[in-house]
């Protein structure tokens, strides 16, 4: 079985590279090859992204594509994103290869255009969802029975340290987690709530800023994030999170921190699927203290759920794999 594994990889983002690292074990587990496309060739078994004659080749070379978790059919991030993940869907299909969506999430999609092109991939017998939130999972089963909820991939790898990462020295009152933003200033209320705070980007983008909210609360900053082990024991040091990225929320819910998703639609469809509690969505500050005190009393755990969901999803994806490989 060879297998053609396609994400938002290589660019040092937490949460896709804790998924990258997810399936990875799993096909290294089961001893499945494969190939993963990266910014850039960088050895036997990757392929350039940008190389259209390497992307072909190992399309063609494959027995399947597997897009490995994310909001990879959006276009609220980017219209070139999106019709650069439909096209390598398309090219697939046009070379009969069956392709699977393995933890991930649809849009949203604005343009009527890009709408079109996600209705018709779905809508192709040989697309398989497998659908990390309900509003996705449900838009896809709509349109295609081969679509089930699933976990997201990054789960298998949290179970996988879980034993060592919870013994973690608890060295911080909050760890923030910010995306780009022209205000740095608004972060200042949560020098009233917290006295020892971290600041912890989660993306290269998101650096910038961190340093100006860092500057103005007085506190640390976690800067080199080329390691994402060393980000997760950092995020796992707190012992609370307020993240405006997804998956350090899903951090928190899984280890049992109490956090709050800042500005964040992805965390909020993900969670649906566990909880109706309102506390843990906010979209500013102004309120925050009040939802901390909620959360402290009793954080979300997850863990063993999420480990169950991960468990059943990994094997459904492999028993997929191996009927489309005898097909």
């Amino acid at each position: 079985m060879k297998v053609l594994l396609l994400g938002y990889y290589g660019y040092g983002n937490f949460g896709d590279e804790l998924m990258r690292m997810s399936i990875e074990d799993f096909f290294a587990k089961f001893k499945i090859d494969y190939t993963i496309a990266l910014p850039k060739r960088i050895s036997r078994d990757t392929v350039s992204r940008f190389s259209l004659l390497e992307m072909i080749d190992a399309t063609f070379d494959s027995d399947m594509l597997v897009y490995g978790g994310g909001g990879l059919l959006q276009d609220i991030t980017s219209t070139k994103s999106f019709i650069y993940y439909a096209s390598v869907i398309r090219l697939s299909l046009l070379l009969n290869k069956p392709v699977i969506l393995f933890g991930n999430s649809l849009g949203p999609v604005k343009k009527a255009i890009d709408r079109y092109m996600l209705r018709s991939i779905l809508k192709n017998k040989k697309v398989y969802v497998f659908a990390r939130d309900l509003i996705s999972y449900r838009y896809a089963k709509y349109l295609n029975q081969n679509a089930v909820l699933s976990c997201d991939p990054s789960v298998r790898y949290l179970k996988k340290v879980a034993l060592d990462k919870e013994k973690v020295e608890k060295k911080y009152d909050l760890i923030l987690i910010p995306k780009k933003s022209e205000d740095a200033e608004r972060y200042n209320i949560l020098k009233k709530y917290f006295e020892n705070i971290i600041i912890c980007p989660s993306q290269e983008t998101d650096i910038p800023v961190s340093k100006k909210i860092a500057k103005n609360l007085n506190c640390e900053l976690f800067e080199d994030i080329s390691n994402i082990d060393d980000v997760l024991t950092c995020i796992l040091s707190s012992k609370f999170i307020i993240s405006e990225r997804f998956h350090p929320s899903l951090v928190g819910g899984y280890f049992g921190i109490p956090f709050i998703s800042l500005e964040n639609s992805k965390a909020e469809r993900f969670f649906r699927r566990y909880t109706d509690r309102k506390e843990i969505f906010t979209k500013n500050l102004t309120d925050v203290g009040e939802r901390i005190e909620k959360v402290k009393k009793d954080p979300i755990r997850l863990k063993e759920i999420m480990d169950k969901e991960a468990e059943e999803s990994y094997k459904q994806l492999f028993k997929l794999m191996i009927r489309l490989k005898n097909d």
